[in-house]
């Protein structure tokens, strides 16, 4: 398995000499457009813009007046009719929460998402939002207490999925068995959490989680996700040159340490952030060019 013809997507062509920091990209459910976070340039608080695969055109897709938006999650599931997008809206220092959740009907107009209030969770700092495959639910990362719930959109009934025990950020569901979760986590008490201890650990119903990312070469492991088919899994570690990399491995619940950690991106760049297409043929992620910007790059997935 490796990962061919990588090209950035975005900032390319006409839009060349742009300088703009594109990041977190996603698919739409057809797996025609990207979806991607935009900052730098001019650009008062992050936006979301769009390219589409067929002509490459770039064009901004939604914008708030109030507070940037990040971390944006596509949902694929053809039991919801409106594809809403779930993300992170950050919202000005002193605001209560500064981090929520808020969802976008696909299309929607400008400043049109709403915020999902979540009870008992009202003035947690919500992020990092991920999609479960047949279920109207939302796997986010509550910071306030470095824990995932789970969140039924609709009776906004949720459950801390992981242990107290752990520090955690970041999660994925895998769609072929939604049981099985991944996230960056660190032992709870070890410092403070953040991308210098995380691992990426692999967990599976209420079992304890295990380590996914190389225990001793690639120590740290942020912001995994799982392909369509639930067989392999792209994280982001730090490459020999010191700067964040894209890998992928193969899923094996069995021996999680087994399969090859395969290099996806640049080691001379960081790279952070990447997802798969719905066919599980593409990958996305978003690397920086070294003179201050960065681009949504894309490679295709070959055995």
């Amino acid at each position: 398995m490796k990962v061919i013809d990588i090209h950035p997507i975005t900032q390319t062509g006409v839009n060349s000499k742009e300088k703009y920091q594109d990041g977190r990209p996603c698919f739409s459910p057809d797996g025609h457009t990207v979806l991607f976070e935009r900052a730098g340039g001019g650009i008062a608080r992050p936006q979301f813009w769009i390219v589409e695969m067929a002509s490459n055109s770039e064009n901004l897709y939604y914008k708030s007046d109030t507070y940037g938006c990040l971390r944006a999650s596509w949902s694929w599931n053809p039991k919801q009719k409106s594809n809403q997008i779930a993300f992170t809206g950050i919202y000005p220092k002193g605001a209560v929460p500064v981090s929520r959740i808020m969802l976008l009907d696909e299309n929607g107009v400008n400043n049109s998402a709403k915020h999902l209030i979540v009870p008992g969770y009202k003035d947690s700092e919500l992020s990092y939002p991920a999609w479960y495959p047949n279920e109207l639910a939302l796997l986010m990362t509550n910071y306030s207490q470095l824990e995932l719930l789970k969140v039924n959109i609709n009776s906004l009934g949720s459950n801390v999925l992981t242990s107290s025990k752990y520090w955690s950020g970041m999660g994925t569901v895998n769609e072929a068995d939604s049981k099985i979760i991944a996230f960056a986590g660190q032992p709870a008490g070890s410092g403070k959490y953040n991308q210098k201890i995380n691992k990426i650990l692999l967990q599976v119903g209420n079992n304890t989680p295990v380590v996914f990312s190389d225990p001793v070469k690639g120590t740290i492991g942020r912001a995994p996700w799982f392909n369509p088919n639930g067989t392999v899994m792209a994280f982001e570690a730090y490459s020999n040159s010191q700067k964040l990399q894209i890998f992928i491995r193969k899923v094996d619940l069995l021996n999680p340490q087994s399969p090859s950690i395969i290099p996806v991106s640049n080691p001379k760049f960081g790279a952070q952030h990447a997802k798969f297409s719905p066919d599980g043929s593409k990958m996305v992620w978003a690397q920086n060019d070294g003179e201050g910007r960065s681009q949504i790059y894309m490679g295709k997935i070959v055995d």
